[in-house]
C-alpha cells in the first residue's frame, strides 16, 4: 500500500510539473520557475524512496494493485479536466456579460467582440474534451464495476 500510494503521489507530481513548464513558458514568470524547482525535487525524493522501498522488499511490488492506482489517477485526472473546463466557461460567460466585449446592432441584438473567448481557452478547451472523455469513461466503468460487483 505504501508504493501504491508512493506511485500514485509520483504520477500526480509529474502532471503538477508539466503544468508548470507550459506555465512557465507562456509566462516567464520567476514564481513558476521556483516552482518547477520544487517539484523537480520532490520527483527526485519520491523516485529515490520508491526505488528504496522497492529494492529492501521486493514483495511489495508484487502486491501493487495496478487497477487500482490507475482508477484513482483517472479519477483525479477527471476532477482537474472537469473543473478546467468549467473554469473556462464560467470566465467566458462572465466575459460575455461585460459591456466591454459586446455591442449592441442596429436591430438591438448583441454582437461579440473578437475577445471574448481567447484562442488559448477555446484551444484548451477543445483539446481536453476527448481526453475527459475517455479518462472520464474509464473511472465511471470501474467505479459501476465496483458498486455492482464489489470489485474493479
Amino acid at each position: 500500500m505504501v508504493i501504491s500510494s508512493l506511485l500514485i503521489a509520483l504520477s500526480f507530481s509529474f502532471c503538477f510539473q508539466i503544468a508548470i513548464i507550459i506555465l512557465y513558458l507562456s509566462s516567464k514568470r520567476d514564481l513558476y520557475y521556483k516552482t518547477f524547482l520544487g517539484t523537480f525535487i520532490i520527483n527526485t525524493i519520491l523516485m529515490v524512496v520508491t526505488s528504496t522501498i522497492a529494492l529492501t522488499s521486493p514483495m511489495s511490488i508484487q502486491k501493487i494493485n495496478v487497477k487500482f492506482i490507475l482508477w484513482v489517477i483517472s479519477g483525479l485526472i477527471t476532477l482537474v479536466l472537469l473543473f478546467l473546463q468549467i473554469t473556462i466557461l464560467v470566465r467566458v460567460y462572465r466575459r460575455s456579460k461585460d459591456p466591454d466585449f459586446f455591442d449592441i446592432n442596429f436591430f438591438g441584438k448583441k454582437v461579440f467582440r473578437k475577445g471574448v473567448i481567447k484562442q488559448s481557452e477555446f484551444l484548451t478547451f477543445i483539446l481536453t474534451i476527448p481526453f475527459f472523455l475517455m479518462v472520464g469513461s474509464y473511472f465511471v466503468a470501474r467505479f459501476m464495476n465496483l458498486i455492482l460487483y464489489n470489485h474493479l
